[in-house]
């Protein structure tokens, strides 16, 4: 259950959802939508709720959830757990907390709020993993820099890495045109202010570049007003192209004819530090080639599969450098690309981590 993301977000539905029903278990997947619904796909129950207020959403998600009477509960964020907890301590259901991403840091990053109500989110999200540090029977995270924070307390949670089904791959289109490939959030702190500027000297110098933006404005701030303008103003109306949000297959469909997938998240939020996105391995599978933060979770997957460059985020022409060879020499920057895919084949595909992931279950089983 998740108040925060929707009951179609690609890590819980199309990945752990689905691979549980298809091991047998009876799956049950509760939290955002368009609309209040319940639907059934591969073998999962869908039950979704439209945009709430928070506490409203948190409310009913909790009261949905007690209904379907389950034995394991999966809190895939903070926010879940009082009720998983609640259930644990009345019923004796078994808990599972997933920290698919660092909450508590993301509390302090968000700098759309004052400061103290920032603290506030902090420690809340704090006490909440600290009980469920004593309480859950088992944690899962994405990566070991993660992990981390659960160690330090004593857990050992299980990692299910953010890897992509192989099954939902395109193949690699043998063509690839000039085109660089933005998927997710189009924000600040994820480096498309940084990442426009670095487009218009290279634009000057390949007027066929394409930038494929697929995914929706930040709603938090002027992004959308502020990136329109500065396109309009710099002159590369016809070198960015805006897709919007796409369903997950969609989304490959739409990055096979590109040469490169970006991405640009920048330091001072440390969740996105840590993280090691979806996107990265959604771009390798793909065979694209990647321009990527030189982060420690993604630093080291491109470095071993030599599948593209790691820059600083922070500079326009780091950026813009590393844009520039991709397209200077096409034949060994789809090289990388084909690199990546290999290693996502090989190391880095969904089959691996649903391992850990049905373990886990097997295990809870007992």
């Amino acid at each position: 259950m998740t108040t925060s993301h929707p009951v179609r977000y690609s890590r819980f539905f199309d990945r752990e959802a689905v691979s549980l029903a298809r091991a047998g278990y009876d799956v049950r997947l509760i939290g955002m939508g368009t609309q209040d619904e319940t639907q059934s796909e591969s073998g999962v129950k869908l039950i979704s709720f439209a945009r709430r207020t928070k506490p409203r959403m948190i409310a009913e998600v909790a009261m949905v959830a007690e209904q379907e009477s389950c034995d394991v509960y999966q809190c895939l964020d903070p926010w879940t757990l009082r009720a998983g907890l609640r259930f644990k301590r009345r019923r004796g259901t078994k808990l599972v907390y997933e920290s698919s991403e660092w909450f508590p840091r993301m509390r302090l990053d968000r700098k759309d709020q004052p400061l103290p109500v920032r603290w506030l989110g902090w420690l809340a999200v704090t006490r909440l993993e600290s009980a469920a540090g004593r309480s859950a029977d088992a944690i899962i995270e994405t990566n070991q820099t993660r992990a981390g924070r659960f160690l330090r307390r004593g857990r050992t949670p299980v990692l299910v890495p953010n890897y992509p089904p192989l099954t939902m791959l395109p193949e690699p289109s043998p063509e690839r045109k000039p085109w660089l490939a933005w998927t997710g959030l189009v924000s600040r702190p994820r480096g498309f202010d940084r990442l426009l500027s670095a487009m218009v000297p290279v634009a000057r110098r390949f007027p066929e570049v394409r930038l494929r933006v697929i995914g929706g404005f930040d709603p938090r701030d002027d992004m959308e007003s502020w990136a329109r303008g500065f396109i309009r103003a710099q002159g590369i109306e016809a070198n960015v192209e805006f897709l919007g949000s796409l369903p997950y297959q969609a989304m490959f469909e739409a990055l096979r004819p590109c040469l490169a997938g970006l991405i640009l998240f920048q330091p001072e939020r440390g969740n996105d530090y840590t993280g090691q996105p979806n996107k990265l391995f959604e771009f390798m599978g793909s065979g694209l080639a990647v321009i990527a933060s030189d982060f420690p979770e993604i630093a080291p997957a491109v470095l071993d599969a030599g599948s593209g460059w790691l820059v600083d985020p922070r500079s326009p022409d780091a950026i813009a450098g590393a844009m520039s060879a991709a397209l200077t020499d096409p034949t060994a920057c789809r090289a990388r690309g084909e690199a990546g895919r290999r290693s996502v084949v090989e190391r880095y595909h969904w089959g691996i981590a649903e391992r850990a992931l049905l373990d886990l279950y097997a295990r809870l089983r007992r």
